[in-house]
């Protein structure tokens, strides 16, 4: 695919398999430094949590991604969050929180949302002094994570960081001054690494960003589409890093679920027969050759349910007191999406497994038309453990 917009796993090849046979060394590698490094924070963090009884304790591993997720969006996002005005920031949270329950007035709120983003949540100046003194991680920590919130693009990863913000709360300066200079260090040692590794997976984000991000001006999503390279590989590996921490829990659940994306349709919304439920659209098989329609006859032989979701934001809606455990869902996202929807499908007791588009293109954010997009599906076969995936692939593939 020579004119992919942003990402593409593919690289030069009309497949994505060297990409997923390389992430999970690589993600070790990440998992490891972060390890070795920040390991009595990790103990501490812990030991935190149980002795206030914040939550049931989570695996080391999540606590690690989140000290990389932290670093990152610190890097990414802190001098933007300087200096946001109290009215404009718990109106922008207001906005987002209203945009995922009124759907009847979301064109509108959309509209507002955008131009008062715009205007104060992206006209943060750098200042490469202030940003990278650890001495500001020790005093604005909880200013990102106000920033983040009124995004309504970080709820999730704002959510755990506030947990850390109450562990930081508990501890001295100097542990907080300390912690903080481990946790930037390590985020400058991913942003260096993951740009050697998999930069060429990414070649086209800085080109997108100098041309056509440019004319996203007060659209609601110009946060999210403005995102930087860093970002994808931190969801490249967060989502390789999520994956393998709830794979055996996501084995032994009896009910499984696909959330697919309408980028990958075969037609249009206009001509597409799709039919609207509590949990999402269902398939109606209006053409032999959309691969939703060919997955969906597969989950019917393999006993899993495919529905589509317009749009990441009603991903998991209506889902209540749902046990841990009981069901769990395969979310085939745009690489952006993948940590936050991780985060999500966890906070609300689903057990979850990811598989990245190869590429975007839905109409919503990337593209005008919008192109129909693909996964690789030796990879979905793998995680639902089909047996002969490799004759059902070469059989999409025809």
């Amino acid at each position: 695919m020579k004119n992919y917009i942003t990402y593409n796993l593919r690289d030069k090849l009309k497949h994505s398999d060297e990409y997923y046979k390389f992430m999970p060394d690589f993600s070790e590698q990440v998992i490891q430094k972060i390890k070795i490094r920040t390991n009595n924070i990790i103990e501490d963090f812990m030991a935190y949590i149980i002795e206030f009884d914040i939550e049931q304790l989570r695996s080391r591993e999540e606590y690690q991604l989140e000290i990389l997720i932290m670093g990152v969006l610190w890097n990414v996002y802190s001098e933007k969050s300087l200096d946001l005005p109290k009215i404009p920031g718990k109106t922008l949270s207001l906005l987002s929180s209203m945009r995922q329950y009124s759907w009847i007035f979301k064109k509108c709120i959309d509209s507002i949302k955008g131009k008062m983003a715009y205007k104060y949540l992206l006209k943060g100046k750098i200042n490469r002094d202030l940003v990278y003194n650890t001495h500001c991680i020790e005093n604005d920590f909880e200013k990102l994570i106000i920033w983040l919130k009124c995004t309504g693009e970080f709820k999730f990863q704002a959510g755990r960081m506030e947990i850390w913000n109450l562990f930081f709360k508990h501890n001295n300066k100097e542990y907080v001054r300390n912690a903080g200079k481990l946790i930037v260090e390590i985020a400058d040692w991913f942003e260096k690494e993951s740009m050697e590794k998999l930069g060429k997976y990414t070649l086209n984000v800085k080109k997108f960003l100098m041309n056509e991000y440019k004319f996203y001006g007060t659209r609601e999503d110009n946060i999210f589409c403005g995102r930087r390279e860093i970002e994808y590989h931190l969801n490249m590996v967060g989502a390789e890093i999520l994956n393998r921490v709830f794979r055996n829990t996501f084995l032994k659940t009896e009910d499984k679920i696909i959330f697919l994306p309408a980028c990958m349709c075969l037609k249009p919304y206009s001509t597409c027969r799709r039919k609207k439920t509590d949990k999402g659209f269902i398939c109606m098989r209006c053409s032999e050759n959309c691969k939703v329609n060919i997955l969906n006859r597969i989950g019917k032989k393999y006993n899993f349910k495919v529905y589509i979701v317009p749009h990441e934001s009603n991903a998991f809606s209506g889902r209540k007191h749902i046990r841990y455990g009981d069901i769990g869902i395969v979310g085939i996202a745009c690489v952006l999406n993948l940590i936050e929807g991780g985060l999500k499908a966890r906070n609300l007791n689903l057990v979850p497994q990811c598989v990245i588009l190869d590429y975007c293109g839905c109409k919503n954010h990337w593209h005008k038309s919008g192109i129909e997009t693909d996964i690789n599906y030796r990879k979905l076969f793998e995680i639902l453990q089909i047996p002969q995936g490799d004759i059902i692939v070469r059989n999409l593939k025809q």
